[in-house]
């Protein structure tokens, strides 16, 4: 029968209590990377619902002006509403918006995009950052 000896396994646990410590790093690395994402998109919805907001008071302000509750504003009208919004704060300047009118012409979708960059990215490939989307909807207060 052959005796092991503890001397001979000397320094064997090294190796492994630095691999629980990397995986813990890495998993708190997610953890951070995660949360800066998730923080960004609320941001995001943030400036998409007032560009939303802001695109519907143009319709009603546009409505009461021409006095004519029933008709559309022009496309074009809502997507320069959601441009002006957008260009009175620097922070805002690296989102894209397209702004859509429902056939009621009281009902106006704003798609928001940008593209963002995250705390740990290139530790987990994202070293150029993540598409963000978000879509918020308005509607007129002078619609019936």
């Amino acid at each position: 029968m052959t005796r092991v000896r503890l001397s001979e396994d000397r320094g064997s646990t090294i190796p492994l209590i630095l691999g629980f410590f990397l995986v813990a790093l890495l998993l708190v690395a997610a953890a951070v990377m995660a949360s800066d994402s998730y923080a960004k998109q609320r941001n995001l919805q943030s400036v998409c619902d007032g560009a939303a907001l802001a695109d519907s008071n143009a319709i009603d302000s546009g409505r009461a002006r021409v006095e004519v509750l029933r008709s559309a504003l022009p496309l074009e009208d809502v997507q320069a509403a959601v441009d002006d919004y957008l260009s009175t704060d620097p922070q805002r300047a690296d989102v894209r918006a397209a702004a859509g009118l429902a056939p009621d012409g009281a009902t106006v979708t704003v798609d928001c995009r940008t593209h963002v960059s995250v705390a740990f990215g290139p530790v987990f490939g994202r070293g150029g950052g993540v598409d963000e989307r978000a879509t918020s909807t308005a509607r007129g207060t002078l619609s019936d």
